[in-house]
């Protein structure tokens, strides 16, 4: 059992809790059992799961290849990010996802907050869609972002550092969501994939990202809050889009 957190592997881990080590060696913390068993689930193994007892999903990892190593309380509350974790915690390498393919994408265009970004995650897995995400978005692989999402990272593709054009050039049309109808209506008989463009939670789309929607869409409210949050619109429009498919 690790029962020091100076432990060299300890403290490589917690490392992973900053953006910047984690670009740097391509690898992220799995905290919690949700996460871990969708990465083990989609075939990915960890290469080091930290627990505090050799449970099912312990016995599971080390089956599949992983190290899986006892530790300390003390240990997993260094190495979780939440407070009284139960974990377990594991070190896995960010799946490379590949190119986006012509289907339904939400497209997270600066998105700041982590839990936002995990939520858009868990709904565009659950609604068929595939995820987008320009490169002044959250880290859509760092350890707040993956508890929020609860495995769905492993259930559809996530592709981070895309500009919206890439997204277009992928044969999908670029519709933007904004919080009150302009008038420019939604895409009609377009039977192409959509880009649902989801903006910033204080700023929204940027002028230079609405120009280049083929379409707006907005969720209808009773006009007693100025917007919704945009984790919550974006799965709305998420379920609208696939109720409509």
């Amino acid at each position: 059992m690790i029962e020091s957190t100076r432990n060299p592997r300890v403290v490589r881990a917690g490392k992973l809790h900053r953006a910047r080590y984690r670009r740097e060696t391509g690898v992220t913390l799995l905290e919690g059992p949700n996460v871990i068993e969708g990465a083990l689930s989609a075939g990915l193994v960890p290469e080091l799961v930290f627990t505090l007892d050799r449970d099912v999903l312990a016995e599971r990892a080390a089956d599949a290849g992983s190290e899986v190593v006892s530790v300390s309380e003390a240990v997993m509350n260094k190495l979780a990010g939440t407070e009284n974790p139960r974990g377990p915690v594991a070190i896995a390498a960010v799946p490379d996802s590949g190119q986006l393919a012509p289907e339904d994408t939400i497209v997270l265009c600066a998105i700041s907050d982590p839990g936002n970004a995990g939520t858009l995650i868990r709904s565009a897995a659950a609604f068929g869609f595939q995820v987008a995400a320009t490169a002044d978005t959250v880290d859509l692989w760092s350890p707040k972002v993956l508890r929020a999402a609860v495995g769905a990272h492993f259930a559809t593709r996530v592709v981070t550092g895309t500009a919206p054009d890439a997204v277009a050039a992928a044969g999908i049309v670029l519709v933007a969501l904004v919080p009150a109808d302009d008038g420019s209506g939604d895409p009609g008989e377009d039977e192409r994939p959509i880009g649902l463009m989801v903006g910033n939670e204080a700023r929204g789309l940027s002028p230079k990202l609405l120009e280049a929607a083929t379409a707006t869409l907005t969720v209808p409210t009773s006009g007693a809050v100025e917007s919704l949050n945009a984790a919550v619109a974006g799965s709305i429009a998420m379920f609208a889009i696939a109720q409509g498919r």
